[in-house]
């Protein structure tokens, strides 16, 4: 099927693109960080705006389609709201930003110019640690476009019980019997208005929303209403990963004639409300809905397995469509190259003649037979770029079904002479998490090591019938065990356990704090150890949890080991940063290091090759910044971030390298390079069977010798002042 007409469209990618509400028109936003505006009758492009700084972003029409709102960066920390007319582009900034301004809406009437902004800079202090945030600084605000207008927060006086008069609309929808003129001149009446825009003061009538500061996600302007999304703030659980979140986001509708907010809906993840203002759909974990905007949600008012105009919710599983698989992976292929074409961070490919590339690879997508093939080919094509962080996931596969085993959080053995599985560890974890500890833990079912797991589930175990076998597809389910005491006494006992999905967590728990029990007992208690297994939520949270702990130590010893990399090291190189410059004496008590959590003592580095991406700038910095020996193998050398923002057609993601680290000293060669310790320490095979970690017990004889050349002096104060 061919195109009727062919539009030329602007270079790079397009972003974003919105309908006008009044003519055959587009916006378009590019990845060249441009904004365009395509009139479809006439077939021309204008260009509106562009930045050098960041994607113009958050376009919106203007109800009469002449005018464009959105969001655009100043500097690489401050954007605001701009208008500009389609007709004659003139970019006109109307908000003087705080921080960030963006998310504009237009009032349906003309009147408001609705946006969101991180203004507000309420501390919200800390519970483990002298330190604050401001995590709830955004607040939703309108722009009075007109200077005549007042704000619509304040309630304006009426006598007591006299009704407001109705909408012309309202009477004529009771009156079936209206004539055609007076339709047309409702239709007339709906037309939208040319917006009248009084620049003069503009950026000063601004007016807040009489809401709480939070976390607020979109804003859409209805008639007399406006409706606005809020989120909680929230990390989720420890044991929770970010993806797997259910949506959270709170609906509210703020009435301007009733002065008053109205909770519309909960679990909300995402909000679309048409230019007519007249209709709304929103996304949730249930589904795909729509409904009169504005209309209050109840569960009464029918559930997604009732789809119907009545209830608003869509069947998405009546879509049927057939797909080519082999001209889809074609468009994929190409595709996936296009998008690195386009965000590679290096404009010449780093010298890769990438367009030969590409028809190296072509001629294999005729032998592509199967999905994962694909998945094979683009990889392949992808680490022609020789760069870190080229990946492709996902993706149309056919659905498997997962047998997980029930794990126990143990360690078992078979005992020859007893016949018998023996319980050699326990992995308790965290004893009061208790996802994160072995369930035969448990308070009360008093588990030991040394006892026998005599059968699972009623069936008994022998060499022939393994655990594994038994606690196949049982994982988080309740599972009787049976066990046994060794002592001959002892009779089998029977317990009920919930086994667990994954036995990781209480492994690497037990894994640090046996670390840190040996990095204590090798010092007589003067140095400390902590883990950081990511520069993300998880290594944010251990390096806190490990630092305040031990922070009073006269050395600490961080291990980066098998960092997978993030974005946290700027928080944690600035926590290790900070100098000791005194202390905050008490009479009572003892004193406590100035500025606070401050470490007195020495700090020591310990990194291997599986350290990466931003943990290969973690252990570069650390050197470069000399806060003491970096200890281990050479890091990964993988320092071109990603975003993970595209998929293909099929919901595969392919990443491209864009944001490339360059450091005075190194220039860009961390990349493909790694960060060389100051010492190298193997980590030969024979240490590992033999339950050695080689490279710790050097860290702590380094660590030994620091504290014997430069000893940690207890504190000697001056004699205080006396005044009399």
């Amino acid at each position: 099927m061919s195109p009727l007409e062919r539009i030329e469209l602007p270079e790079g990618r397009v972003q974003s693109m919105v309908a006008s509400p009044t003519q055959p028109a587009l916006l378009l936003t590019t990845s060249r960080l441009e904004l365009w505006y395509l009139n479809l009758e006439k077939g021309t492009l204008t260009l509106l705006d562009a930045s050098d700084l960041r994607e113009i972003e958050d376009v919106v029409f203007s109800p009469d389609g002449n005018w464009v709102a959105y969001s655009k960066h100043l500097n690489t920390e401050q954007s605001a709201i701009f208008l500009c007319s389609v007709e004659q582009p003139e970019p006109r900034q109307v908000t003087e930003p705080v921080r960030y301004d963006f998310g504009p809406s237009f009032d349906p009437e003309g009147q408001w110019l609705y946006f969101l902004s991180s203004r507000t800079y309420q501390p919200i202090w800390d519970t483990v640690q002298i330190g604050a945030s401001f995590a709830r600084s955004m607040k939703p605000y309108l722009i009075a476009l007109r200077n005549d207008l007042r704000s619509p927060f304040l309630e304006q006086p009426a006598p007591p019980g006299e009704k407001e008069e109705e909408e012309p609309e309202e009477r004529e929808e009771e009156n079936s019997e209206k004539s055609t003129e007076k339709k047309e001149d409702k239709k007339k009446k709906e037309e939208p208005v040319p917006l009248r825009i009084d620049w003069e003061g503009l950026s000063q009538r601004i007016i807040e929303f009489p809401v709480n500061e939070g976390i607020y996600g979109q804003v859409f302007g209805l008639r007399k209403r406006v409706l606005f999304s809020e989120f909680p703030l929230s990390s989720g659980s420890e044991e929770e990963k970010p993806g797997k979140r259910k949506p959270e986001g709170l609906l509210w509708a703020y009435d301007f004639e009733k002065q008053e907010k109205e909770l519309l809906l909960q679990g909300l993840d995402y909000l679309e409300v048409t230019p007519s203002a007249r209709t709304m759909a929103y996304a949730s974990e249930e589904g795909l809905r729509v409904l009169e905007a504005g209309a209050n949600v109840s569960e009464d008012d029918g559930s997604p397995e009732e789809p119907s105009r009545k209830t608003g919710w869509l069947d998405l599983d009546r879509l049927r469509f057939a797909v080519e698989l082999r001209p889809e992976w074609q468009q994929m292929f190409h595709e996936a190259w296009r998008l690195q074409r386009e965000f590679f961070w290096d404009e010449e490919m780093s010298g890769v003649r990438w367009q030969e590339v590409a028809e190296q690879y072509r001629p294999l997508l005729d032998r592509v037979a199967s999905r994962a093939e694909l998945s094979d080919l683009i990889w392949e094509m992808q680490g022609e770029l020789g760069t870190s962080h080229a990946y492709e996931y996902g993706g149309d596969y056919p659905p498997k079904r997962r047998y997980q085993l029930g794990r126990l959080g143990v360690d078992l053995e078979w005992d020859v002479a007893a016949k018998r599985y023996v319980i050699q560890r326990l992995y308790a974890g965290d004893p009061w998490r208790s996802k994160i500890r072995s369930p035969l833990c448990e308070p009360g079912l008093n588990v030991r090591e040394g006892d026998y797991l005599c059968a699972i589930g009623g069936v008994p175990l022998d060499e022939q019938t393994s655990p594994g076998e038994l606690l196949l597809h049982q994982a988080e389910q309740m599972v009787p065990l049976t066990l046994q005491h060794p002592e001959k006494d002892e009779k089998p006992r029977i317990i009920t356990v919930r086994t667990l999905r994954s036995e990781r967590a209480a492994r690497y728990r037990d894994w640090v704090e046996g670390n840190r029990h040996f990095v204590a007992e090798q010092t007589a208690g003067r140095v400390g150890y902590l883990h950081i297994p990511d520069m993300s939520t998880q290594g944010l949270a251990e390096f806190h949890r490990g630092f305040l702990a031990q922070v009073h130590l006269a050395g600490l010893i961080l291990d980066v080991r098998y960092n997978a990399g993030g974005m946290v090291s700027p928080l944690i190189l600035e926590k290790l940063a900070h100098r000791h410059l005194g202390y905050d004496v008490r009479r009572w008590g003892a004193p406590e290091s100035y500025p606070y959590h401050t470490l007195l003592g020495h700090l020591l580095a310990l990194t291997n090759q599986f350290a990466g991406s931003d943990g290969d700038m973690f252990s570069y910095s650390f050197r470069e910044l000399k806060m003491g020996p970096l200890l281990g193998k050479r890091t990964w050398g993988g320092v071109i971030g990603i975003d993970s923002r595209y998929q293909l057609v099929d919901g595969t993601t392919t990443t491209q390298p864009q944001y490339s680290i360059w450091f005075h000293k190194a220039g860009w060669n961390v990349e493909n390079q790694g960060v060389t310790p100051d010492e190298e320490i193997e980590d030969a095979p024979h240490d590992y069977a033999a339950g050695r970690d080689a490279q710790l017990e050097r860290s702590i004889q380094r660590m030994l010798q620091l504290l014997e050349e430069q000893p940690i002096e207890p504190v000697s104060f001056t004699a205080r002042p006396r005044l009399g």
